[in-house]
This record gives C-alpha cells, sequence and structure tokens, in this order.
C-alpha cells in the first residue's frame, strides 16, 4: 500500500523512504551518491529485514524506512569450490559489500528473468543474485542432465537441480 506525504515522499506499509536505492550490481547510493564505506554498509545489512511482499526495510535505533531495490540488496562477487573438514567438497560464496563468505546451499539455485542465477543467503533469508564473474565462474561447475534436459551441480555424488523458480515457489 502507497501512499504520498506533503513533501512527496512516498509511504510503503506506512513506511518513509529512506532515500536509499540498490542498483541491480548491488551498489548502494544515498540521494544519487554512492556509499562506498563498508562500516556503514555493515550497518545497514546488520539491520535489514525483508516483508513477506518483499520489500526491504531498515529498522535501525527503532526507526524504520524502506529502499528501493531493483532486485536484491544480496549479491554474490566470487564463488569458490573447497572442501570440508570431512573432505565434502562445497561451494563458498563471497558476498559484495559485507566482507562475509558463507557456504552455498545448493537446493536453493534458481534462474530468474533474463537467465541470472540465484540462490538463498543469510539461512536462507534473501535471495541473492549472481554477478556476471561469479556466475561465469559457477558455470564451470554446472551440467546438463540430457534424459530431461535439466541443469545441476554434482556434489559428494548429489545432483542438485537448478530451478526455474525461488525454492519457496517450487512447491
Amino acid at each position: 500500500m502507497e501512499s504520498e506525504n506533503k513533501n512527496g515522499f512516498i509511504f510503503k506499509n506506512g513506511l518513509p523512504p529512506c532515500l536509499i536505492y540498490v542498483d541491480e550490481e548491488g551498489d548502494w547510493y544515498h540521494k544519487g551518491d554512492r556509499i562506498f564505506r563498508k562500516d556503514i554498509l555493515q550497518i545497514f545489512y546488520e539491520n535489514l529485514s525483508r516483508t513477506p511482499d518483499g520489500l526491504y526495510i531498515i529498522n535501525w535505533h527503532n526507526e524504520k524506512c524502506y529502499l528501493d531495490v531493483v532486485d536484491t540488496p544480496f549479491v554474490i562477487q566470487q564463488i569458490d569450490m573447497e572442501t570440508t573438514q570431512d573432505h565434502a567438497p562445497c561451494f563458498y560464496l563471497t558476498l559484495k559489500n559485507i566482507d562475509r563468505t558463507e557456504r552455498l546451499d545448493p537446493t536453493t539455485l534458481w534462474v530468474g528473468e533474463r537467465n541470472i542465477l540465484y540462490c538463498l543467503v543469510d539461512n536462507k533469508t534473501y535471495p541473492a543474485r549472481f554477478l556476471r564473474k561469479a556466475y561465469y565462474q559457477f558455470t564451470n561447475y554446472i551440467q546438463q542432465d540430457v534424459e530431461n534436459s535439466e541443469f545441476f551441480v554434482e556434489l559428494d555424488e548429489n545432483r542438485y537441480y537448478i530451478g526455474d523458480k525461488p525454492p519457496q515457489s517450487r512447491q
């Protein structure tokens, strides 16, 4: 639900805008100026949530506002294949702006519009978009099942098929 106040700001779900824009590459802007400081971005990520209808909210010091996000604020800039302590292969994602890596849950992979690869991150809370470099790194591990023309990655002799919609929508 949107409404406009006397200053021309559009409120969504009763919340004012943060005046922060996140582009499809995961770059953050405030009033048109790029936010470069990692410490500020870290605060935003730590205080970020998402409503059921997909609106991204920053809740900081009991003040809430919404972000204007083109796609998702979480983007994957690198992916690496490693082995765990028990010698099982796994993928680790490097998230842009956060300086954090996390293990890929291959059951959450899907291809969205314009053939963009996504997965869920942060305990399967948020969608994350693969940037081009990470996508090309990952294509080295993607295989095609010729019987059904579906794509998958194989880890420890298990096949993880890449869906055509987010995991929550597959049921």
